[in-house]
């Protein structure tokens, strides 16, 4: 069932999406229509082509080349469970704000799924493998999987991400904040510690990327928006008393007290008294 869904203002300055054709572009974007809210799809090329570009004749034969530009910048993830073909969308969270996501009825992607992408990818004719040399390519590679898999896992939210979510950061601010973190040992940026940031900068009315330049200056791993508050006023050590102070407020009191209208009469009287006694 098609979608209603979002795109950033920031997105075609992507520097990912300026990679690809302006066709993968589009197909990029009209994928998230058709997504459910764990951002995966089904992904039969043929049936996403008739879907997505009902208008155009020759979507059939050249999306497959959209897909694949889509799977090298790593926006999208092609896999087979059960001789099914699905897409997944990466960093799906970043693109769209799901209030109330419904349970996703397609499989996620696993460690025993086949990428369809890779076997295109590393065919030198162009063609798919033969299941026979893919499982022998597989058996060949599985001591290396499990690292792999983590080094994928732990770079889902890295340099890039941070970039496109935060465009006004340069590369190099983005690396000094990496930098920050790694000195403090509070390890790699999780996208909850970064939209954690976001967050607390519009709690201070603050642009994104100015409050990453004060965790940068500050060496703050991450940033709070009471942080920037002004210190209460301290008391003076050792309790002590401006004595100046007090009188003025002793004074301040008996002065209001006395200008009431009804004891107006009161105090003319006594400064009379005393002009007269003083003579």
């Amino acid at each position: 069932m098609a979608r209603i869904r979002t795109i950033k203002p920031d997105f075609p300055h992507s520097e990912s999406m300026g990679r690809v054709s302006r066709d993968a572009r589009l197909l990029f974007i009209l994928l998230w229509t058709v997504a459910d809210d764990a951002g995966r799809l089904r992904g039969n090329s043929r049936m996403l082509a008739s879907l997505l570009f009902p208008y155009d004749d020759d979507a059939r034969r050249l999306i497959d080349k959209w897909i694949e530009e889509l799977v090298h910048e790593k926006s999208i993830v092609v896999y087979q469970v059960d001789g099914h073909t699905y897409v997944q969308i990466c960093n799906w969270l970043i693109h769209q704000k799901i209030d109330k996501p419904s349970a996703s009825k397609i499989p996620p992607p696993e460690e025993n799924s086949s990428l369809v992408a890779r076997i295109r990818e590393d065919s030198p004719n162009g063609r798919e493998d033969s299941s026979e040399e893919w499982k022998g390519r597989e058996r060949k590679g599985e001591e290396g999987k499990g690292k792999e898999k983590r080094r994928e896992e732990s770079s889902t939210f890295g340099l890039r991400q941070m970039l496109e979510t935060c465009p006004g950061l340069t590369e190099q601010e983005a690396k000094d904040y990496q930098a920050v973190r790694k000195a403090k040992k509070a390890g790699n940026v999780s996208e909850t510690a970064w939209r954690a940031i976001e967050k607390e900068s519009i709690k201070a009315g603050i642009a994104f990327d100015e409050a990453v330049r004060k965790c940068i200056a500050r060496n703050w791993v991450g940033f709070e928006a009471d942080w920037l508050k002004p210190p209460p006023t301290q008391a003076k050590p050792g309790g002590a008393v401006d004595f100046r102070e007090k009188r003025k407020a002793e004074e301040d009191a008996i002065w209001e007290q006395y200008m009431k209208p009804d004891q107006a009469q009161q105090v003319g009287d006594f400064i009379e008294g005393e002009f007269t006694s003083g003579q």
